[in-house]
């Protein structure tokens, strides 16, 4: 079946031509990966850039026993 198949194609002799060089759509493809990676290294750490109790932002709490944590 596989050889059959093979020779159809093979003999059908239509071929679509792609709109642009093959190389393009490689290219194409890491500047859209490139992208995401940008936007993605522009929230890095957000979670930690709130103020919370559990990370080093929130700075409420200056009282004695708070202990030196700068």
């Amino acid at each position: 079946m596989l050889s059959t198949f093979a020779s159809v194609v093979a003999e059908s002799g239509h071929h679509n031509p792609l709109p642009a060089p093959a190389w393009l759509y490689g290219v194409f493809a890491l500047l859209i990966f490139a992208m995401m990676l940008g936007v993605l290294f522009a929230f890095r750490q957000a979670a930690t850039k709130l103020p919370a109790a559990h990370n080093t932002v929130a700075h409420d709490d200056h009282g004695h026993d708070a202990g030196d944590h700068h």
